[in-house]
């Protein structure tokens, strides 16, 4: 059976990919054609179900129950509170439920509640808006970059690790009443902070999934909305806040970087395989000279030294090492640069008000800009005092393998938002706790060239791993190889900011996250494409055979690549990475306190 199965995936797949010429990608039938279950039940009739017995550790109250209607049938929609300010909804099909679940994460700081499913397209179960889908807004309500919340401790504890939980055993007793029997197999996908989420999942609840997928995870959040996004801010400006490196000289640096970085794939198509087998040098960019006129193909000195601190990333004169890596060859036409001196960097939105209310221990911190926060070890050691409440750097998921859970963690290498090191280092780390033969029969890490942050860049992106995911869990059918499709839709190169565009959280939100998805629990058919390419598990990358179309995945064969071992990681953040790191947190007396 397994063998038929993973069989039929591939032949599903290649006749993908052979399409390429017409532009066209089909769907995938992704594992178990399970049988279809009605409700017990009408929808209004959910909002008199006492749940106060059901193995769900929060107060329920429902606070809506509605039908939401979709071009693939209609779904019993429910909105619910948990105690204390989760906000909940559920989608539950009335006449076509598969037995699945799926819970999606959010991204940012949440505070929004989105049914929509990411990197499903082709997914056919979920196309046909056969999954009862859950998600929450992780304790409280506001925009992503909103962290007004985390003044109050019990909702940065919610917005750590319980909020998901608490979610998922509400959304499996509401299924039982709903279907008058439990889901046969559950799922979690994420990205961002949803691929924080998810791992979090994994190391904290291993019972409350079957199948998971991480996608670009802020695992090392306390590093990630400090040090990482807070120095992107603070190594490209002068010491009277103006800025030096600005968007307008992005391609240039985009360019060079193209011109003496190998690809690695056969195929010179400006795709990096693997963005860490090249180091930046400054003989890359002429140098302006003194009083030089025409500045379009040249740097000056002060815009080189911001470029290369912005790909080494935060450290110290003291040789310390504040995060995984800095931002990725390959990435540079995305780096939070203003659009004018004067402007405002994306990443001021993503660094400061996590800074004020979020990282640091205490309530609201005295911090008013980001050049505030000195990144040295003094600070590191402050803000790594709340890594154990917040971080998904756990390197032990023996408990998860355990339980039979699969997990797919994968990264675009084109990431400007969260460095692709971050989750490579993680997913070694794990290897070397566990065994690379363990890990490797329950997870896996598929890196995307070319691929931004959740998506867009330059490279393929659109990618199906919830079919690869249900195969894997319910046929042990184990990922060898996923395609990727560059959409049409995304072959435009991104339009620069307004040069009065200031930067609100709005912006930021969008800059770094994307545009928000309709709230519909349903997945999106399938986009065109105008060329597909495998992609691996790590470490291996996509290699052109040397004949064939160089836009077709058929075209390519799986290569090793060492250049992954060029990720170093030193003291202190090398610290975070560690198994058993987490803690469990309640609140006494109005503060936080670990168990």
């Amino acid at each position: 059976m397994l063998l038929i199965t993973l069989r039929k995936w591939r032949a599903q797949a290649l006749m993908m990919v052979s399409l390429i010429g017409l532009g066209i990608t089909l769907p995938t039938q992704a594992a178990q054609n399970l049988p279809k279950v009605q409700p017990v039940m009408s929808c209004a009739a959910i909002s008199t179900l006492d749940f106060s017995h059901d193995n769900i550790d929060a107060d329920v109250k429902i606070t809506a129950t509605g039908e939401l209607k979709t071009p693939q049938g209609t779904f019993c929609k429910v909105s619910a509170t948990l105690s204390p300010s989760i906000g909940v909804e559920v989608a539950l099909p009335q006449t076509n439920w598969a037995q699945r679940l799926l819970q999606v994460g959010c991204g940012g700081l949440c505070g929004k509640i989105n049914l929509s499913l990411s990197n499903a397209s082709g997914c056919v179960p979920a196309m046909n808006g056969e999954f009862a889908v859950a998600t929450t807004d992780m304790g409280h309500s506001g925009s992503m970059m909103d962290a007004s919340w985390a003044e109050d401790p019990q909702r940065r504890i919610d917005f750590a690790y319980r909020a998901n939980h608490v979610t998922t055993e509400f959304a499996k007793a509401l299924i039982k009443a709903y279907y008058g029997q439990q889901q046969k197999f559950a799922y979690f996908m994420g990205c961002s902070d949803g691929g924080r989420e998810a791992l979090v999942e994994a190391q904290r609840y291993p019972h409350d999934f079957n199948g998971i997928s991480a996608g670009a995870p802020a695992a090392w959040f306390t590093t990630q909305n400090s040090f990482y996004h807070g120095w992107d801010v603070t190594a490209n400006q002068r010491a009277d806040g103006s800025y030096i490196l600005l968007q307008s000289r992005l391609p240039l640096i985009h360019q060079a970087a193209l011109a003496h970085c190998p690809t690695l794939s056969g195929v010179n198509d400006g795709l990096l395989a693997n963005p860490f087998a090249c180091h930046f040098s400054r003989s890359w960019i002429p140098q302006c000279k003194a009083g030089q006129a025409d500045k379009s193909h040249c740097l000056t000195a002060e815009e080189l030294d911001v470029v290369e601190k912005l790909y080494t990333g935060a450290r110290d004169s003291q040789g310390h090492q504040f995060v995984p890596a800095g931002l990725p060859v390959g990435s540079e036409l995305r780096w939070p640069a203003p659009a004018t001196s004067d402007g405002t960097s994306m990443a001021v939105q993503m660094a400061l008000p996590a800074l004020q209310s979020v990282l640091l221990p205490g309530g609201k911190q005295p911090i008013t800009k980001v050049s505030d926060f000195a990144f040295n070890r003094a600070n590191f050691d402050r803000i790594a005092e709340l890594a154990p409440l917040y971080n998904a750097t756990n390197t032990n998921l023996n408990a998860y393998k355990a339980t039979g859970g699969k997990l797919i963690l994968w990264h675009g290498l084109a990431d400007d938002s969260i460095t692709p090191a971050s989750t490579v280092a993680y997913f070694r780390a794990v290897q070397q706790f566990m065994g690379a033969k363990q890990v490797d029969a329950f997870a896996r890490l598929f890196l995307l060239p070319g691929v931004g942050h959740c998506g867009n860049g330059e490279g393929p992106d659109q990618i199906d791993l919830l079919s690869a995911l249900m195969s894997w869990t319910e046929d042990g059918a184990a990922p060898k190889v996923l395609f990727a499709g560059k959409r049409v839709a995304a072959d435009a190169p991104p339009a620069p900011a307004p040069a009065n565009q200031t930067s609100g959280s709005k912006d930021a939100a969008a800059a770094f996250h994307g545009v928000a998805k309709p709230s519909i629990p349903v997945a999106a058919q399938p986009e065109k494409v105008t060329m597909t390419r495998p992609v691996y598990p790590f470490p291996y990358i996509a290699h052109y055979n040397g004949k064939g179309d160089v836009n077709d995945a058929a075209s390519y064969h799986a290569v090793k690549s060492t250049a992954y071992d060029n990720i170093k990681l030193s003291q202190p953040v090398s610290e975070m990475l560690k198994p058993d790191n987490q803690r469990w947190y309640h609140v006494v007396n109005g503060k936080l306190q670990s168990e």
